[in-house]
């Protein structure tokens, strides 16, 4: 449980709006911008900025298939 814990931590230094697509991309666990946006609320555009800010930071990655573009959050980039 220890374990959990250090990276729900983690995800608290984040700032709230990124806090929000990070726990939405861990429960959906692989999703495209389109799919987080439905969950959050906000538009797709938003929600694609904040998940490649995401991918910059190395918190999350992405994968392409064609012309659509996969998020998952790196778990072990969470760890201390």
């Amino acid at each position: 449980m220890a374990f959990f814990d250090k990276r729900i931590y983690r995800i608290l230094e984040f700032p709230k709006h990124l806090q929000t697509t990070i726990v939405t991309l861990l429960k959906l666990g692989r999703a495209s911008a389109p799919q987080v946006s439905a969950v959050t609320g906000k538009s797709r555009a938003v929600e694609s900025a904040y998940l490649n800010q995401l991918v910059v930071m190395k918190i999350v990655r992405k994968e392409r298939k064609g012309r659509k573009a996969f998020f998952t959050v790196d778990l072990e980039a969470l760890d201390w």
